[in-house]
């Protein structure tokens, strides 16, 4: 029998496991002005929905920037910036609520699964141990586990790790390596699946892993010399990890 030289598959959430189109980001963004503003001005916090709107952009923009650092940074972290710039003295309890608001609007205009990804994630894991890792914006991980459980996908994984729940983003090899711990596999022995060549692809390449750039969604940049193979449909992909896995590089 033939022995396989993988023994893990990790793959990125974000427009790799599912699809998040512009115009979606901008209806969950509207939900989660609505939500937040809604929730303060029950709480007899005074500001506009523009106020909300201006918070939430500066969130997201200190996340854009440190993911740039390749640094990882909480949603809470995220939401006292939000505080700060509409000089909102809030309590524990509001960032936990505020927090709660931008996973609902997740889950209320979420991004869509891949198409076939859950028939061939379902029978890679009964080869391999799978791992997700993710760089969140203002979705937070736990939130991302909710729309697996709700897809029906969870239970194939057996490692996550998100960038709101640690102190780095991709590329930085951490990432990768703590996924493989915690699937018990060696960089040489696992492959990452993803979208983005800077950080998904050189990370992954730069942490000992193979590396496949799923151009199911983001076409790309044109330049996939580092990645061991390109895949735009999820039909394919066991057949490459297959012959990946026999014959390596």
């Amino acid at each position: 029998m033939e022995t396989l030289m993988l023994k893990a598959i990790t793959f990125d959430f974000w427009q790799t496991l599912y699809a998040d189109s512009d115009s979606n980001w901008r209806k969950r963004q509207a939900i989660r002005v609505d939500h937040c503003w809604t929730y303060l001005d029950s709480r007899g916090y005074t500001c506009t929905l523009n106020d909300v709107e201006f918070g939430l952009e500066e969130a997201y923009d200190l996340v854009a920037s440190l993911w740039h650092e390749h640094k990882g940074i909480s949603v809470k972290r995220c939401m006292h910036r939000f505080a700060e710039v509409l000089h909102l003295q809030l309590e524990a309890e509001d960032f936990d609520q505020l927090i709660a608001c931008l996973g609902a609007a997740f889950l209320e205009a979420p991004p869509i699964m891949m198409p076939h990804v859950k028939p061939v994630i379902s029978r890679l894991s009964e080869s391999y141990p799978l791992g997700i890792i993710s760089d969140s914006a203002l979705t937070p991980g736990s939130f991302a586990r909710k729309l697996m459980v709700r897809d029906g996908i969870l239970q194939y994984f057996t490692a996550f790790t998100f960038s709101d729940e640690t102190d780095y983003t991709k590329p930085q090899v951490v990432q990768f390596h703590s996924t493989l711990a915690q699937l018990n596999a060696e960089p040489a022995e696992a492959v990452h699946v993803g979208d983005i060549f800077r950080t998904d692809i050189v990370g992954a390449k730069n942490a000992g892993m193979k590396a496949i750039r799923f151009a199911g969604f983001n076409k790309g940049e044109g330049d996939d010399t580092l990645s061991d193979a390109v895949v735009d449909d999820y039909r394919k992909l066991e057949t490459v990890i297959t012959e990946l896995s026999k014959h390596g590089m």
